[in-house]
């Protein structure tokens, strides 16, 4: 802690120079008492008693301003020093909250790689299976795993270090859909649903591991507002500004309030229903990050009791990398 610069003692100066004042005119009086008996001795200590008032007077008001000033200047040096430790504690908080954000959203997001993992390895294990399709399996169960591990990473640089951009490279749209809809398939037909996916040709600038995670989560949602029996579709399209990848369920659907907060972090609509389904209130949040990083947005359509609609759409295509 830097110590503060002492300030000029003005009242204990003033003071001792008065009273200096004083003893040397009672000198001077009683000096000039004894050299002559016709000396105004009365007069002169009227003069001196005036003096000493005002002597007085004027200590006790550079008192006073010295004393307002010395009050101001500590004022002013708790105010700065409330706003600097205000910001510190800000500061941490932040990175409290982010470290909180993080887990939070990575715990959510080992769900979806893990169900894969579960759901292939439960295949190789109780049915009997063609050496390709085994392989098929044992092939997912490797990705799923991978992805798991790069994925912590890059959600750690997006949400604990604020990364705000990512490499992302070209990528085959239908290649790409296959890729989805094969970790996607074993948690719906888990839950008696099917998924119906088509596309058209295309490419697109992605980072594959994050825009991955964005689009399973739109089928897990959209999972967990369909019922047993109902197919969720999964559809990627050329449009004029580009390649748009489509989430389509017919289950609950939102109202009109809930479409502008969903992707708010832990905003939940049925909070009982998401905590019987493990939710957090966290993937649409996590999603939307991840669309701004490629440069878009979540789009929804959707009416109650008749389902919703997720648009992704990827401006440009594959000739500009932005």
């Amino acid at each position: 802690m830097k110590s503060r610069p002492r300030a000029f003692p003005t009242e204990v100066f003033l003071a001792s120079a008065s009273v200096i004042a004083v003893i040397v005119c009672l000198g001077g009086c009683l000096a000039a008492g004894r050299a002559g008996e016709d000396f105004a001795f009365g007069v002169y200590a009227a003069l001196l008693l005036s003096l000493s008032l005002g002597g007085g007077g004027l200590i006790a008001l550079m008192s006073a301003l010295g004393g307002r000033a010395a009050l101001r200047r500590e004022n002013e040096r708790l105010r700065r020093a409330n706003e600097e430790l205000s910001g510190e504690m800000k500061n941490l908080a932040e990175a409290a909250e982010r470290r909180e954000e993080f887990i939070a959203s990575f715990a959510h997001e080992l769900k979806t790689p893990l169900t894969a993992i579960i759901g292939y390895a439960d295949m190789l294990r109780s049915r009997e299976m063609t050496p390709k399709n085994r392989f098929t399996a044992a092939g997912y169960i490797f990705s799923e795993g991978k992805r798991l591990e790069s994925l912590s990473l890059k959600l750690m640089e997006l949400i604990v270090y604020g990364k705000q951009g990512v490499e992302r490279r070209r990528f085959d749209a239908p290649y790409f859909i296959r890729e989805v809809a094969a970790v996607a398939v074993p948690s719906l037909a888990n839950d008696g649903m099917t998924l119906d996916m088509r596309w058209e040709p295309g490419e697109v600038w992605i980072e594959p591991d994050l825009f991955k995670t964005l689009m399973i989560n739109l089928i897990d949602n959209a999972r967990k507002a369909s019922r047993r029996g109902q197919t969720v579709e999964l559809f990627g399209k050329n449009e004029q500004e580009g390649y748009a990848f489509y989430v389509r369920d017919h289950g609950r659907g939102m109202k009109r309030e809930d479409l502008t907060r969903i992707t708010e972090p832990f905003y939940m609509i049925d909070k009982s229903r998401s905590r019987a389904q493990n939710g957090a209130g966290l993937g649409l949040a996590l999603c939307q990050r991840i669309a701004e990083l490629h440069g878009t947005e979540l789009e929804f359509d959707s009416e109650p009791g008749k389902g919703t609609t997720v648009r992704v759409l990827l401006k440009g295509g594959a000739e500009s990398e932005t």
